[in-house]
């Protein structure tokens, strides 16, 4: 299981976290060049392959596997 997120696009919109069902997600308190803290999959092993974030991402960020 893989959940790839290009860190250099991420806004830190939040959707993902919002949609997650099993809250893999959170923010970081690393800082991409365009100033945002970005997320991480914090906890992939709960991943259950849904595609909501990937789907949702605004910005193509989350690539599911």
């Amino acid at each position: 299981m893989a959940v790839y997120i290009d860190k250099e696009l991420c806004k830190s919109c939040k959707i993902c976290m919002s949609i997650c069902p099993k809250n893999v997600f959170e923010i970081t308190h690393h800082v991409n060049k365009k100033g945002y803290n970005y997320v991480e999959a914090a906890r992939e092993e709960d991943c259950v392959k849904c595609g909501q974030c990937e789907t949702s991402c605004p910005d193509f960020v989350i690539h599911v596997e």
